[in-house]
Protein backbone atom coordinates (compact mmCIF):
# COMPACT_ATOMS: atom_id res chain seq x y z
CA UNK A 1 0.00 0.00 0.00
CA UNK A 2 1.60 3.25 -0.94
CA UNK A 3 1.75 6.54 1.73
CA UNK A 4 2.52 9.76 -0.16
CA UNK A 5 1.51 13.01 1.17
CA UNK A 6 1.27 14.44 -2.38
CA UNK A 7 -0.30 11.45 -3.14
CA UNK A 8 -2.89 11.15 -1.15
CA UNK A 9 -3.41 14.99 -2.10
CA UNK A 10 -4.24 14.47 -5.55
CA UNK A 11 -6.46 11.47 -4.64
CA UNK A 12 -8.38 13.55 -2.26
CA UNK A 13 -10.54 15.49 -4.84
CA UNK A 14 -10.09 12.91 -7.62
CA UNK A 15 -12.39 10.61 -5.08
CA UNK A 16 -15.14 13.28 -5.51
CA UNK A 17 -14.78 13.70 -9.14
CA UNK A 18 -14.85 10.25 -10.19
CA UNK A 19 -17.97 9.40 -8.60
CA UNK A 20 -18.99 13.22 -10.28
CA UNK A 21 -18.32 11.73 -13.39
CA UNK A 22 -19.97 8.58 -13.53
CA UNK A 23 -23.19 10.55 -12.50
CA UNK A 24 -22.90 12.80 -15.45
CA UNK A 25 -22.48 9.90 -17.61
CA UNK A 26 -25.30 8.06 -16.06
CA UNK A 27 -27.27 11.02 -17.13
CA UNK A 28 -27.28 10.49 -20.93
CA UNK A 29 -30.10 7.89 -21.25
CA UNK A 30 -30.18 7.93 -24.71
CA UNK A 31 -26.59 7.47 -25.33
CA UNK A 32 -24.49 4.26 -25.78
CA UNK A 33 -25.22 2.16 -22.59
CA UNK A 34 -23.27 -0.80 -22.66
CA UNK A 35 -20.56 1.83 -23.38
CA UNK A 36 -21.86 3.72 -20.28
CA UNK A 37 -21.97 0.93 -17.95
CA UNK A 38 -18.31 -0.19 -18.83
CA UNK A 39 -16.85 3.20 -18.45
CA UNK A 40 -18.78 3.77 -15.30
CA UNK A 41 -17.54 0.46 -13.96
CA UNK A 42 -14.08 1.74 -14.32
CA UNK A 43 -14.74 5.65 -13.08
CA UNK A 44 -16.02 3.98 -9.98
CA UNK A 45 -13.36 1.05 -9.18
CA UNK A 46 -11.03 3.95 -9.34
CA UNK A 47 -12.76 5.99 -7.35
CA UNK A 48 -13.61 3.59 -4.67
CA UNK A 49 -9.83 2.74 -5.08
CA UNK A 50 -8.91 6.22 -4.09
CA UNK A 51 -11.25 6.29 -1.05
CA UNK A 52 -9.41 3.29 -0.33
CA UNK A 53 -6.24 5.12 -0.38
CA UNK A 54 -6.42 8.25 1.15
CA UNK A 55 -7.95 6.05 4.00
CA UNK A 56 -5.75 3.68 4.32
CA UNK A 57 -4.34 3.38 8.38
CA UNK A 58 -1.11 0.93 8.59
CA UNK A 59 -2.96 -0.52 12.50
CA UNK A 60 -6.03 -1.51 10.60
CA UNK A 61 -4.71 -3.31 7.70
CA UNK A 62 -1.75 -4.84 10.31
CA UNK A 63 -4.55 -5.81 12.21
CA UNK A 64 -6.08 -7.04 8.33
CA UNK A 65 -3.33 -8.40 6.72
CA UNK A 66 -5.58 -10.94 4.47
CA UNK A 67 -7.04 -7.87 2.84
CA UNK A 68 -3.82 -5.36 2.22
CA UNK A 69 -3.55 -6.20 -1.32
CA UNK A 70 -7.79 -5.76 -1.71
CA UNK A 71 -7.76 -2.14 -3.10
CA UNK A 72 -5.26 -3.56 -6.06
CA UNK A 73 -7.59 -5.60 -7.31
CA UNK A 74 -8.08 -2.48 -9.94
CA UNK A 75 -4.86 -3.33 -11.64
CA UNK A 76 -6.35 -6.40 -13.16
CA UNK A 77 -10.09 -4.87 -13.41
CA UNK A 78 -8.57 -1.16 -15.39
CA UNK A 79 -7.29 -3.64 -18.66
CA UNK A 80 -10.44 -5.44 -19.11
CA UNK A 81 -13.08 -2.25 -18.17
CA UNK A 82 -11.02 -0.30 -20.97
CA UNK A 83 -11.16 -3.13 -23.38
CA UNK A 84 -15.26 -4.05 -23.23
CA UNK A 85 -15.39 0.13 -22.66
CA UNK A 86 -13.90 0.17 -26.10
CA UNK A 87 -15.56 -2.30 -28.07
CA UNK A 88 -18.79 -1.29 -26.42
CA UNK A 89 -18.20 2.31 -27.77
CA UNK A 90 -17.07 1.19 -31.20
CA UNK A 91 -20.41 -1.08 -31.66
CA UNK A 92 -18.85 -4.56 -31.69
CA UNK A 93 -21.08 -7.38 -30.99
CA UNK A 94 -21.49 -7.88 -27.30
CA UNK A 95 -18.99 -11.18 -26.04
CA UNK A 96 -21.10 -13.93 -25.14
CA UNK A 97 -21.08 -14.41 -21.20
CA UNK A 98 -18.42 -17.34 -22.27
CA UNK A 99 -15.75 -15.03 -23.05
CA UNK A 100 -16.84 -11.53 -20.75
CA UNK A 101 -16.52 -13.55 -17.46
CA UNK A 102 -12.90 -14.94 -18.06
CA UNK A 103 -11.69 -11.23 -18.68
CA UNK A 104 -12.49 -11.04 -14.61
CA UNK A 105 -10.87 -14.22 -13.41
CA UNK A 106 -7.19 -12.89 -12.53
CA UNK A 107 -9.63 -10.36 -10.66
CA UNK A 108 -10.80 -12.99 -8.96
CA UNK A 109 -7.84 -15.05 -8.19
CA UNK A 110 -6.46 -11.73 -6.85
CA UNK A 111 -9.02 -11.09 -4.21
CA UNK A 112 -9.91 -14.54 -2.93
CA UNK A 113 -6.64 -16.21 -3.47
CA UNK A 114 -3.32 -14.40 -3.90
CA UNK A 115 -4.49 -11.32 -1.89
CA UNK A 116 -5.25 -13.89 1.36
CA UNK A 117 -2.71 -16.18 0.61
CA UNK A 118 0.04 -14.05 0.98
CA UNK A 119 -2.24 -11.59 3.61
CA UNK A 120 -2.48 -14.83 6.25
CA UNK A 121 1.03 -15.36 6.05
CA UNK A 122 2.13 -11.90 6.81
CA UNK A 123 -0.78 -12.02 9.76
CA UNK A 124 1.09 -15.08 10.75
CA UNK A 125 -1.66 -17.50 10.03
CA UNK A 126 -0.16 -19.68 7.86
CA UNK A 127 3.89 -20.47 7.47
CA UNK A 128 4.23 -21.95 4.19
CA UNK A 129 6.31 -19.06 3.22
CA UNK A 130 8.83 -16.61 4.57
CA UNK A 131 8.96 -13.54 4.70
CA UNK A 132 11.20 -12.56 1.58
CA UNK A 133 8.93 -15.26 -0.14
CA UNK A 134 5.96 -13.47 0.92
CA UNK A 135 7.45 -10.74 -1.07
CA UNK A 136 8.51 -12.13 -3.69
CA UNK A 137 4.82 -13.08 -4.29
CA UNK A 138 3.94 -8.87 -4.14
CA UNK A 139 6.39 -8.57 -6.78
CA UNK A 140 5.09 -11.04 -9.05
CA UNK A 141 1.37 -9.43 -8.65
CA UNK A 142 2.57 -6.48 -9.79
CA UNK A 143 4.13 -8.35 -12.44
CA UNK A 144 1.31 -9.73 -13.55
CA UNK A 145 -0.74 -6.57 -13.34
CA UNK A 146 1.59 -5.04 -15.55
CA UNK A 147 1.42 -7.67 -18.03
CA UNK A 148 -2.50 -7.96 -18.09
CA UNK A 149 -2.71 -3.99 -18.36
CA UNK A 150 0.06 -3.98 -20.94
CA UNK A 151 -2.18 -6.98 -22.93
CA UNK A 152 -5.80 -4.82 -22.45
CA UNK A 153 -4.39 -2.10 -24.11
CA UNK A 154 -2.61 -3.12 -26.62
CA UNK A 155 -6.09 -5.01 -27.60
CA UNK A 156 -8.01 -1.86 -27.49
CA UNK A 157 -5.65 -0.19 -29.97
CA UNK A 158 -5.97 -2.96 -32.09
CA UNK A 159 -9.57 -2.45 -31.43
CA UNK A 160 -9.77 0.94 -31.97
CA UNK A 161 -8.23 1.02 -35.43
CA UNK A 162 -9.88 -1.73 -36.96
CA UNK A 163 -13.00 0.72 -36.53
CA UNK A 164 -10.75 3.78 -38.04
CA UNK A 165 -9.92 1.99 -40.85
CA UNK A 166 -13.30 0.41 -41.78
CA UNK A 167 -14.81 3.76 -40.84
CA UNK A 168 -12.78 5.70 -43.00
CA UNK A 169 -13.58 3.53 -45.86
CA UNK A 170 -17.51 3.54 -45.45
CA UNK A 171 -17.70 7.68 -44.67
CA UNK A 172 -16.13 10.45 -46.20
CA UNK A 173 -16.80 12.39 -42.93
CA UNK A 174 -13.80 12.80 -40.07
CA UNK A 175 -13.73 10.05 -37.37
CA UNK A 176 -14.74 11.77 -34.41
CA UNK A 177 -13.14 9.10 -31.97
CA UNK A 178 -9.40 10.52 -33.35
CA UNK A 179 -8.61 11.21 -29.67
CA UNK A 180 -9.01 7.41 -28.19
CA UNK A 181 -5.93 6.61 -30.23
CA UNK A 182 -3.96 9.20 -28.09
CA UNK A 183 -5.41 8.25 -24.83
CA UNK A 184 -4.22 4.53 -25.47
CA UNK A 185 -0.87 5.79 -26.51
CA UNK A 186 -0.60 8.07 -23.34
CA UNK A 187 -1.84 4.96 -21.23
CA UNK A 188 0.81 2.52 -22.70
CA UNK A 189 3.56 5.08 -22.01
CA UNK A 190 2.35 5.19 -18.15
CA UNK A 191 3.31 1.76 -18.15
CA UNK A 192 6.88 2.74 -18.80
CA UNK A 193 6.69 4.88 -15.30
CA UNK A 194 5.65 1.78 -13.85
CA UNK A 195 8.05 -0.57 -15.44
CA UNK A 196 10.79 2.07 -14.67
CA UNK A 197 9.70 2.13 -10.66
CA UNK A 198 8.69 -1.91 -10.46
CA UNK A 199 13.05 -2.01 -11.64
CA UNK A 200 13.93 0.24 -9.36
CA UNK A 201 12.12 -1.42 -6.13
CA UNK A 202 13.99 -4.47 -7.70
CA UNK A 203 17.20 -3.68 -7.78
CA UNK A 204 17.38 -1.01 -5.02
CA UNK A 205 14.85 -3.80 -2.61
CA UNK A 206 13.15 -0.36 -2.07
CA UNK A 207 9.65 1.50 -3.42
CA UNK A 208 10.48 4.50 -5.26
CA UNK A 209 7.26 6.42 -4.44
CA UNK A 210 7.41 9.54 -6.45
CA UNK A 211 7.40 7.05 -9.73
CA UNK A 212 4.29 5.29 -8.19
CA UNK A 213 2.72 8.91 -7.36
CA UNK A 214 2.79 10.38 -11.31
CA UNK A 215 2.02 6.85 -12.54
CA UNK A 216 -1.30 6.87 -10.71
CA UNK A 217 -1.91 10.60 -10.75
CA UNK A 218 -1.70 10.83 -14.47
CA UNK A 219 -3.31 7.67 -15.26
CA UNK A 220 -6.07 8.97 -13.30
CA UNK A 221 -6.19 12.10 -15.34
CA UNK A 222 -5.89 10.78 -18.14
CA UNK A 223 -9.16 8.29 -17.44
CA UNK A 224 -11.35 11.65 -16.62
CA UNK A 225 -9.75 13.40 -19.70
CA UNK A 226 -11.77 10.27 -21.54
CA UNK A 227 -14.62 10.87 -19.34
CA UNK A 228 -14.79 14.43 -20.06
CA UNK A 229 -14.50 14.46 -23.59
CA UNK A 230 -17.03 11.58 -23.60
CA UNK A 231 -19.67 13.61 -21.66
CA UNK A 232 -18.79 17.04 -23.79
CA UNK A 233 -19.48 15.37 -27.30
CA UNK A 234 -22.77 13.26 -27.12
CA UNK A 235 -21.53 12.48 -30.60
CA UNK A 236 -18.64 10.02 -29.53
CA UNK A 237 -21.68 7.46 -27.71
CA UNK A 238 -23.55 7.40 -31.47
CA UNK A 239 -20.76 6.30 -33.31
CA UNK A 240 -22.32 3.67 -36.14
CA UNK A 241 -21.36 0.03 -36.11
CA UNK A 242 -19.11 -0.02 -38.84
CA UNK A 243 -17.47 -3.77 -38.15
CA UNK A 244 -20.54 -6.53 -38.42
CA UNK A 245 -18.56 -9.48 -36.82
CA UNK A 246 -15.27 -10.43 -35.61
CA UNK A 247 -13.03 -13.04 -37.28
CA UNK A 248 -13.42 -16.59 -35.97
CA UNK A 249 -11.09 -18.43 -33.33
CA UNK A 250 -9.15 -21.57 -33.81
CA UNK A 251 -11.02 -24.35 -33.69
CA UNK A 252 -14.20 -23.42 -35.41
CA UNK A 253 -15.43 -25.35 -38.12
CA UNK A 254 -14.59 -24.63 -41.41
CA UNK A 255 -16.55 -22.73 -44.40
CA UNK A 256 -18.56 -24.21 -46.80
CA UNK A 257 -16.68 -24.53 -50.01
CA UNK A 258 -19.83 -24.63 -51.88
CA UNK A 259 -20.75 -21.14 -50.07
CA UNK A 260 -17.77 -19.73 -50.81
CA UNK A 261 -17.83 -20.89 -54.33
CA UNK A 262 -21.36 -19.28 -54.27
CA UNK A 263 -20.44 -16.26 -52.57
CA UNK A 264 -17.63 -15.26 -55.51
CA UNK A 265 -20.09 -16.48 -58.40
CA UNK A 266 -22.58 -13.75 -57.04
CA UNK A 267 -20.00 -11.19 -56.62
CA UNK A 268 -18.78 -11.35 -60.40
CA UNK A 269 -21.73 -12.30 -61.71
CA UNK A 270 -24.22 -9.56 -60.16
CA UNK A 271 -21.54 -7.05 -59.22
CA UNK A 272 -22.85 -5.95 -55.71
CA UNK A 273 -20.21 -4.32 -54.93
CA UNK A 274 -21.10 -1.25 -57.08
CA UNK A 275 -23.49 0.16 -54.86
CA UNK A 276 -21.22 2.36 -52.59
CA UNK A 277 -24.13 2.12 -50.00
CA UNK A 278 -23.54 -2.03 -49.68
CA UNK A 279 -23.44 -3.58 -46.20
CA UNK A 280 -23.09 -7.28 -44.74
CA UNK A 281 -26.56 -7.32 -44.14
CA UNK A 282 -27.88 -6.61 -47.79
CA UNK A 283 -25.37 -9.21 -49.05
CA UNK A 284 -26.86 -11.86 -46.64
CA UNK A 285 -30.40 -10.98 -47.75
CA UNK A 286 -29.35 -11.19 -51.46
CA UNK A 287 -27.54 -14.54 -50.53
CA UNK A 288 -30.54 -15.91 -48.61
CA UNK A 289 -27.80 -16.68 -45.92
CA UNK A 290 -27.58 -15.35 -42.46
CA UNK A 291 -25.90 -12.31 -41.87
CA UNK A 292 -23.09 -14.21 -39.30
CA UNK A 293 -22.39 -17.06 -41.35
CA UNK A 294 -21.71 -14.95 -44.42
CA UNK A 295 -19.20 -13.06 -42.03
CA UNK A 296 -17.29 -16.33 -41.26
CA UNK A 297 -17.45 -16.90 -44.56
CA UNK A 298 -15.56 -13.62 -45.53
CA UNK A 299 -13.42 -13.67 -42.61
CA UNK A 300 -12.64 -17.14 -42.81
CA UNK A 301 -12.42 -18.28 -46.58
CA UNK A 302 -11.15 -15.21 -48.26
CA UNK A 303 -9.43 -13.93 -44.96
CA UNK A 304 -10.74 -10.38 -45.46
CA UNK A 305 -13.28 -8.26 -43.53
CA UNK A 306 -16.53 -7.51 -45.01
CA UNK A 307 -14.89 -3.80 -46.00
CA UNK A 308 -11.42 -4.83 -47.38
CA UNK A 309 -13.30 -7.59 -49.77
CA UNK A 310 -15.86 -5.71 -50.89
CA UNK A 311 -13.16 -3.06 -51.63
CA UNK A 312 -10.75 -5.67 -53.37
CA UNK A 313 -13.37 -6.06 -56.18
CA UNK A 314 -13.88 -2.02 -56.03
CA UNK A 315 -10.21 -1.76 -57.00
CA UNK A 316 -10.03 -4.04 -59.47
CA UNK A 317 -13.28 -2.69 -60.89
CA UNK A 318 -11.82 0.51 -61.48
CA UNK A 319 -8.31 -1.40 -62.90
CA UNK A 320 -10.76 -2.24 -65.56
CA UNK A 321 -12.54 0.96 -65.82
CA UNK A 322 -8.87 2.61 -66.12
CA UNK A 323 -7.65 0.58 -69.09
CA UNK A 324 -10.74 0.63 -70.88
CA UNK A 325 -10.24 2.77 -73.65
CA UNK A 326 -14.06 3.75 -73.48
CA UNK A 327 -13.22 5.24 -70.49
CA UNK A 328 -9.94 7.68 -71.23
CA UNK A 329 -12.49 10.70 -70.94
CA UNK A 330 -13.58 10.19 -66.99
CA UNK A 331 -11.12 11.31 -64.62
CA UNK A 332 -9.32 9.26 -61.75
CA UNK A 333 -12.43 9.94 -59.29
CA UNK A 334 -15.36 9.59 -61.47
CA UNK A 335 -13.84 6.06 -62.10
CA UNK A 336 -14.10 5.20 -58.28
CA UNK A 337 -17.13 6.51 -58.23
CA UNK A 338 -18.00 4.22 -60.88
CA UNK A 339 -16.53 1.14 -59.29
CA UNK A 340 -18.44 1.69 -55.95
CA UNK A 341 -16.54 4.11 -54.45
CA UNK A 342 -18.27 7.17 -52.04
CA UNK A 343 -14.88 9.33 -50.92
CA UNK A 344 -11.40 9.61 -52.88
CA UNK A 345 -9.89 9.39 -49.73
CA UNK A 346 -11.70 5.84 -48.77
CA UNK A 347 -10.44 4.85 -52.82
CA UNK A 348 -7.08 5.70 -51.94
CA UNK A 349 -6.90 4.07 -48.74
CA UNK A 350 -8.53 0.60 -50.35
CA UNK A 351 -6.46 0.82 -53.92
CA UNK A 352 -2.95 1.16 -51.99
CA UNK A 353 -4.20 -1.79 -49.43
CA UNK A 354 -4.82 -3.93 -51.95
CA UNK A 355 -2.09 -3.57 -54.69
CA UNK A 356 0.82 -2.04 -52.70
CA UNK A 357 0.92 1.08 -54.49
CA UNK A 358 -0.91 4.52 -54.99
CA UNK A 359 -3.09 4.76 -58.28
CA UNK A 360 -0.41 7.19 -59.82
CA UNK A 361 2.59 4.86 -59.09
CA UNK A 362 0.37 1.76 -60.16
CA UNK A 363 -0.53 2.92 -63.52
CA UNK A 364 2.74 5.09 -64.21
CA UNK A 365 4.63 1.87 -65.33
CA UNK A 366 2.31 0.77 -67.66
CA UNK A 367 2.18 4.11 -69.03
CA UNK A 368 5.89 4.83 -70.21
CA UNK A 369 5.73 1.06 -71.63
CA UNK A 370 2.70 2.19 -74.21
CA UNK A 371 4.74 5.58 -74.90
CA UNK A 372 8.25 3.53 -75.47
Amino acid sequence: MIQNFWLDLALYPGCVQGFFLAYLLWQKKEANRPAIRYFNALLMTIAILMFLRVTYQPAFFKQFAEIILLPDVILFLTGPFIYLFTRALLRLNPLPKSRLYPHFLPALVHVFIVNSFLGLHLKGVLHYLNVHQVFIGFNLIEAAAMLSLTIYLTLSLHTYRLYRDAFYQKYAAPFIGRFLRTFFMVCIALLVFWLAGFLVKIMQKQTDYSVYTLFWVLLVAAVYFLAYKIWATPAILELPQVIEMEEGFPGEEPVSASDLATLEQYMQTQKPYFNPEIKIGDLAEELNMPKHQLSKLINQGVGKNFFDFINAYRVQAFISLRNDPDKKHMNTLELAFAAGFNSKSAFNRAFQKETGRSPRDYFTPAKKAMES
